[in-house]
This record gives structure tokens, C-alpha cells and sequence, in this order.
């Protein structure tokens, strides 16, 4: 009675049986759990009362007297209510009255089950992600790595998973779920399933909602039906990433199978894993693409850099940028070797003020000069090795950063000195031109009216007899005239020079042919003939008359310059060839770089020539003599032009002049 009064009073069911396992009692909680309510249930067999899931026709009696006295046997019992439960079975023996029985103490391990359900979904999970996180550092593509991972959600072995499965993701088109990986889909189901619109079918409907389907069957809530479809269930699971959605995990699952918190959790989980991997390899191609559109554009600015500096590197104009200090940050070789003319302060790194003068900098980097028509302006500067001026043509334009503001001044500059001297050669030359025309005009008019005069004058002069008082007034009318025709004959030599015969001509040889033409002016004045040429002088390519010509107006310039009687001419010839390095190309702009010429050097002591003056000495009708023509050397500078001849002079007050002519050789 009192065992009976322990047993009615335990928390766990308890049923006992008799030796062939028929039920002879039970307590409360049994009864509650199993459905054992009235005494119909007496005698029965424990297989009627008590029902394992899965049913496989299981003696559950036998089984507990097959296990060791004091193991427990685990068995899922579905309870009168008709809900599983799993139960941890122990069957003990006994003797009541001289008569064997068995009792069953059954204890619901559910929260245990659970508890070990949990674990071990959490490990499998645990496992699965491992596996993916793996997958989505290997270097495939992301359809290879959707395709790997499938393969590990369908491996799961916690869900009832039929081996058939999809992932899709969103398409670039809105609103449609593209195929990206599948196993076990027909031909059908390809052609199906290949594009989902969302909100249609499981899939669509996750995609659209962003919560997880479940199905347990096929029903009508399936849209694509196909042919020879096996009976199966769903999970649709979305992959959600900052709220927007990524795709969706299709899943098949046994048809029936009832969901659990743990299986949607679990899942979720996994889609989450996934949402990451389909970022990072999103991101990943999007790095890709960045980062080859950044080398491209790195590449373009390298090349367009390069392009920039050798544009730059090959101009023949000088270019600084300079910063708001006036810091020469940047240069081009022209530049510095311009600067280095006027400075020796190094160019790049070097203040500009240091460099070219506070003055002169501050002009060019505020240009307060005016511009000319080409927007440049001009500057002087100095050479810093001597009194030399060079004339600077500047622009000078606003440096800026990538935002617009000015951060400096970028000058271009060009040395237009020897521009400068041709530009005056060419207007003295067309100055020359044009006073030669109207001399030429000019002579040829007045020429035939001298010529009546003289005869008229000829015809008076011999009617009058010898001793006549008006005799002497038409001699000097006829030499009047006869001055004029002179001089109207040097106007045609300038105006119209004969075209020169050039062909090889010594120069020694000419110089000998004219000696006998001057020998008694220069004896008469006291001065001395100095010669000295070269050994093997070659021949030069001119005129010969027209040589002797320069050389008399020469000779005849340099005697009436000298005022003293034990004055000197010197005349120095040699032969340069092709190297013209020693002769500045700002004043000897004229000089052909390729050709060859002997120099002449024709100098004498006199009085020598003020600057102004030897800067129009040889413009036609320039004189300092008051019986001079100013024809003379104008003649000289225009027969050696038509020789392809040049000439120069240098001249300093008091200390004579020198007179230096290039002859081409070829």
C-alpha cells in the first residue's frame, strides 16, 4: 500500500506489467501522458498503449528487457494528445506477492532533447558557415561559389533536406530573380525557374514580403507546377542585406515535415553568411573594376604627364611655374638655360626675385607691361657676364589647383634679341628698298636735264672767246654738272647695282689689283697699309669688280675719317669655315649655320663713330661730313647683300673703327 502511495505520487509516468508485459497499473501522470483512462486499458500490451514514432512495428517491451539491467532506452512516444514527445524509458523487475513484475519508469527528456537539438543544429550550422566563409575566399567567380555553397546547405543533416535545392539572386532588370545555382532541377524547371518575377510562386513571394515561406506539401500556393513533380515541401529563404533584398535560398524538404523555430533561425542565419559572401564578392568586382579604372586612369595621367613633359621639355621657349612665394618649383631645359644667362642662382628651387631681379620679377609675374597683339609682353634683362641686353617676349598665366584657386604663376618666355635685330635688318632693308626706288626715280629724271644743261652750257662756253668775263661762270657750270652726273651715278650703283657675276675669286688677288688705285691717297695722307692673311686662303664666291668696289669706298671712308698723317689701315683675313661660335648670333643673325666663310677684318684709327651714328652708318644719305654723299657705305652694305656677303661694324669714339666682312666660300 505505501509502495502504491510513492508511485501515485511521482512527477514521472509509471506503468507496471506482469511477466509477459501486459499493463497491470498505472499512476496519474501516465495516465495524463498516454491516455490511460479507465480500466479498459488493464491487461493490454505496452505496443497498445504506448506508440513509438517513427512506427516500424517495434515490440517496445522486448526492446527494454533486451537492454542491461539499469540503461535507459530513448523513444520518441506520441502522447494521448496526439503530440511527440521524446521519452528516456527504464525498466526495472520486481516480485509483488511471490509474483515477478516489471515496472517502466518513463521520463519526457524534451527540454534535454531539445537543449542537445540545439547543440547539435548549432554545431551543424557552425560547420556550414565555416564552409561557406571558406568558399567565399576562394578566387572563382560568384556562380562557382553559389554553386559550392548549395552543395553545403543541402548537406544539412538536422533539416529533412531533399537533395533538391536553388539559389537566386536579384537582376540588374528590377523586380526578377535570376537562376544562379540549382541541383536536381528538369529541363522544365530550368526553363521555369530561370527567371522568378517577384511575388509569384514560394520564391517570388520571399523575394517580395523579405520573410521566409514554408510550405509542407504541394498545394495550390504553388505557382509552376511540373510535370512528373515528386510530392515535396519548402523552405524559401530570403537573403536580406540592409534591408534591401539580395535573393532567395529555395530548399525542398520531405512533404509533411513540420518547421521548427531552430530550423528558421538556423536558415536565416545561413542566408545572412550568404547575404555577406554576395557583398564581399560584390564588392569585390567592384573593386576589381575600380581598381582598373584607376590604373587606366593612373596609365592616361602618366602617359598624358609624359606627353606633357616632353611637349614641354622639347619647346624652344623657357617655362616656370613659380609659387604664390615666387618659388621656381618646375622648369623646362630651355628655361634654365636662358636663366642661366642672366644668373647663376639655380633655377628650380631658386627665388625668381634672386634670379632675375626684384623689378623684373615683379613685373613678369604681375605683367603690368602692355601686351602686344599675341597677348606677350617684352622685358630687358642683362647677361650676368657682361653689359649684354636681351630683350625677353613673357606671358604670364594664373597657376591653379584642382579646386580652382590660384596657386602660383606659370611664365613662358622667349629670347627675342636676335628676332629683334632681324626685325630691324628687315626694316632697313625695306628702308633701303624704298629710298633706292625713289633714287633710282630720282636720278633718271634729273639725269636727262643735266644732260641739256652741260650741252647748252658746252655750246655757250665755246662761243665765248678766251678771256671772256662770263667764261669762267659756264666752267663752273659744267662742273657742277659734272659733280651732279657723279652723283647721280652712285644713286644708280645703289638703286640699281649691276647683278653681280659671282664665281671664285681670290681674295689676296683683289686686294693686290686694288692697292695701285689707292697707293697714292695713301701716301699723300700719311697712312700705312697693314695686310696679313691667312696661308691658303681658300677662294671666295663673289663679284670681283664688285669686291674692288667695296674695298675703294672702304679705303676712301677710312682716309677721310683719319685727321693724322702717320695713321694706319690694317686688313686681317682668315678663314672661319662653318664654326661661327666665337661671333654672337644677336648681332651676326644673318650667318648661315651650313655655310663657310673667310672673315675679313678691314680697320683703321681714326676718329671712330659715336653710338648713334654707327647705327645709321650705312642707311643711304647718312653723313657727318658736309661734302659727303652718304652713298658710300650704303653702296658697300647693298653689293655685299647681292653677294650674299654681310658686313659689320665696331667703332668706339677716339679709337678708330673696324669694319668686319664675311664672304661665302660656297
Amino acid at each position: 500500500m505505501e509502495n502504491r502511495l510513492i508511485v501515485q505520487n511521482l512527477p514521472e509516468p509509471v506503468i507496471t506489467m506482469n511477466g509477459e508485459g501486459r499493463i497491470l497499473s498505472w499512476n496519474s501522470v501516465a495516465e495524463s501522458s498516454f491516455g490511460l483512462r479507465d480500466d479498459s486499458f488493464i491487461r493490454k500490451e505496452l505496443r497498445e498503449v504506448m506508440f513509438v514514432y517513427p512506427d516500424c512495428g517495434e515490440d517496445l517491451f522486448l526492446s527494454l528487457l533486451e537492454v542491461p539491467p539499469g540503461v535507459r532506452l530513448e523513444r520518441t512516444i506520441r502522447r494521448g494528445d496526439g503530440r511527440l514527445s521524446p521519452y528516456e524509458l527504464l525498466l526495472t523487475r520486481n516480485v509483488q506477492d511471490g509474483v515477478p513484475i516489471h515496472i517502466l519508469f518513463a521520463r519526457d527528456i524534451s527540454e534535454r532533447w531539445l537543449r542537445e537539438k540545439k547543440l547539435n543544429l548549432s554545431y551543424q550550422n557552425q560547420k556550414i558557415m565555416n564552409a561557406i566563409l571558406q568558399i567565399s575566399l576562394m578566387q572563382v567567380s560568384l556562380d562557382q561559389q553559389l554553386e559550392l555553397i548549395l552543395d553545403q546547405i543541402l548537406s544539412i543533416p538536422t533539416i529533412e533536406l531533399l537533395p533538391n535545392g536553388a539559389i537566386l539572386l536579384a537582376d540588374t532588370e528590377p523586380g526578377i530573380l535570376a537562376l544562379k545555382a540549382q541541383r536536381g532541377f528538369s529541363e522544365q524547371q530550368l526553363a521555369t525557374c530561370g527567371r522568378v518575377p517577384f511575388g509569384k510562386c514560394h520564391c517570388g513571394r520571399a523575394a517580395q514580403s523579405g520573410l521566409l515561406q514554408f510550405v509542407h506539401c504541394i498545394d495550390e500556393t504553388h505557382d509552376f507546377v511540373f510535370d512528373r513533380m515528386k510530392p515535396h515541401g519548402h523552405y524559401c529563404v530570403p537573403i536580406i542585406s540592409d534591408g534591401s533584398v539580395l535573393g532567395v535560398i529555395a530548399l525542398y524538404i520531405q512533404e509533411g515535415h513540420k518547421s521548427s523555430e531552430l530550423e528558421e533561425e538556423s536558415l536565416h542565419a545561413i542566408a545572412n553568411i550568404l547575404a555577406g559572401v554576395i557583398e564581399r564578392k560584390r564588392m569585390e568586382g567592384q573593386l576589381v573594376g575600380l581598381i582598373g579604372h584607376l590604373k587606366q586612369t593612373i596609365k592616361e595621367l602618366d602617359d598624358e604627364r609624359k606627353f606633357n613633359e616632353s611637349v614641354i621639355t622639347s619647346l624652344g621657349s623657357g617655362l616656370v611655374a613659380v609659387s604664390s612665394e615666387g618659388v621656381v618649383e618646375k622648369s623646362n631645359p630651355a628655361a634654365r638655360q636662358l636663366l642661366g644667362r642672366v644668373s647663376r642662382v639655380a633655377v628650380e628651387g631658386g627665388s625668381l626675385n634672386e634670379i632675375l631681379g626684384v623689378e623684373v620679377a615683379g613685373e613678369m609675374t604681375s605683367a603690368s607691361s602692355p601686351a602686344n597683339d599675341q597677348g606677350r609682353r617684352e622685358i630687358m634683362v642683362k647677361e650676368n657676364d657682361g653689359n649684354k641686353q636681351l630683350i625677353l617676349e613673357y606671358a604670364t598665366v594664373p597657376r591653379e589647383d584642382a579646386m580652382g584657386g590660384e596657386v602660383g604663376k606659370i611664365i613662358s618666355f622667349t629670347d627675342v634679341t636676335g628676332l629683334k635685330k632681324i626685325q630691324a635688318e628687315m626694316e632697313k632693308m625695306n628702308r633701303f628698298s624704298t629710298i633706292a626706288e625713289i633714287a633710282s626715280a630720282v636720278a633718271h629724271e634729273v639725269r636727262n636735264p643735266l644732260a641739256g644743261i652741260r650741252t647748252m652750257t658746252q655750246v655757250i662756253d665755246e662761243q665765248l672767246a678766251d678771256g671772256a668775263p662770263h667764261k669762267e661762270y659756264t666752267r663752273r657750270i659744267i662742273k657742277q654738272v659734272d659733280r651732279l652726273n657723279e652723283l647721280l651715278t652712285e644713286f644708280f650703283t645703289y638703286a640699281r647695282p649691276p647683278v653681280p657675276s659671282r664665281r671664285p675669286v681670290s681674295l689676296v688677288k683683289v686686294m693686290e689689283d686694288i692697292k695701285p688705285l689707292v697707293h697714292s691717297r695713301l701716301q699723300k695722307n700719311g697712312v700705312t697699309l697693314v695686310e696679313d692673311y691667312e696661308i691658303d686662303l681658300p677662294d671666295i664666291l663673289a663679284d670681283p669688280s664688285q669686291v674692288q668696289q667695296v674695298f675703294l669706298n672702304l679705303f676712301l671712308n677710312s682716309l677721310m675719317a683719319m685727321k693724322r698723317t702717320d695713321g694706319q689701315i690694317a686688313i686681317r683675313a682668315r678663314y672661319i669655315g662653318a664654326d661661327h661660335s666665337e661671333f654672337d648670333s644677336t648681332k651676326f643673325s644673318w650667318l648661315r649655320p651650313d655655310n663657310h666663310y673667310v672673315t675679313v677684318y678691314f680697320s683703321d684709327d681714326g676718329g671712330g663713330m659715336e653710338p648713334e651714328v654707327l647705327e645709321k652708318v650705312f642707311e643711304p644719305f647718312f653723313t657727318t661730313r658736309h661734302d659727303g654723299s652718304g652713298l658710300g657705305l650704303s653702296i658697300v652694305y647693298r653689293i655685299l647683300k647681292e653677294n650674299n656677303a654681310g658686313i659689320m661694324v665696331e667703332s668706339t669714339p677716339g679709337a678708330g673703327a673696324t669694319f668686319i666682312i664675311f664672304f661665302s666660300t660656297d
